[in-house]
């Protein structure tokens, strides 16, 4: 078996067996203020892309706008659609939701058979739907979003894994936006996947690890996005978002 084979049948049968647990918020708008969400709030983020070193070039190489459609419910929080008007710059996350504890980002359906490149694979996975993924805890300096660990037989194939999201509090970052500066929270949040496979023709230890970090201005929302390499979500180059304009 394929080490990326592998690698893409533990992710689609660890997520499989795992339950979003995320309890119903029961804020108001009155009574939040780091983050008020409404329908027709927009973001205009420009796109740049990551050299060798992870900085950010100076040319764009792409904008798009990001507003939020009608409140729904969905998995037991008040969450608010992420609808991009970009046809080719897509995003991993469709929903995000608010509250005293932090801020929540929906993974929603990943179709890993796209990212399948051995042609001899004949495994149809089933869609994926992991649920919301905490990025930003008011309280913690780190936290565990989203972990699930895996032992099990495959194909005469023992497989042996985690997958781990978890996000972390880089600080304070001093960001200008509009002409004006601002504190902004910079955060961490890491995915990491390693398997390990014994079977009568394979032996493998694979590890896979990527990060995103996010940059929060307090009232306005998300500043910055800079996304690493990340193969399980379809990303195989770097880039970083920046914010340029937001309203209603």
């Amino acid at each position: 078996m394929k080490s990326h084979k592998v690698l893409i049948l533990l992710t689609s049968l660890a997520l499989l067996m795992t339950i979003s647990s995320c309890e119903k918020s029961t804020f108001t708008s009155e009574d939040f203020t780091y983050l008020e969400l409404k329908q027709g709030l927009y973001w205009d983020y420009d796109s740049y892309s990551l050299d060798a070193q992870g900085e950010f070039t100076d040319e764009v190489i792409g904008s798009k706008t990001i507003y939020l459609g009608e409140a729904i419910e969905l998995d037991d929080r008040d969450a608010y659609p992420l609808l991009n008007d970009s046809k080719t710059d897509t995003d991993i996350f469709t929903h995000i939701s608010a509250d005293f504890d932090g801020i929540f980002l929906y993974l929603d359906e990943i179709n890993l058979n796209n990212y399948i490149t051995d042609p001899s694979t004949t495994t149809n996975i089933p869609i994926l739907i992991p649920g919301w993924i905490k990025v930003l805890d008011f309280e913690k300096d780190s936290w565990e979003s989203f972990f699930v660990e895996l032992n099990t037989i495959v194909e005469m194939d023992t497989i042996a894994g985690k997958i781990l999201i978890s996000g972390q509090r880089e600080g304070k970052i001093d960001v200008t936006y509009k002409g004006a500066n601002y504190s902004a929270d910079l955060v961490k949040l890491t995915f990491d996947l390693a398997a390990k496979v014994d079977s009568p023709t394979t032996n493998m230890d694979e590890k896979r690890k990527s990060d995103m970090y996010y940059a929060f201005i307090e009232g306005i929302g998300i500043y910055s996005i800079q996304q690493d390499p990340n193969e399980l979500a379809g990303v195989f180059e770097g880039r970083k978002e920046i914010l340029i304009n937001h309203g209603f």
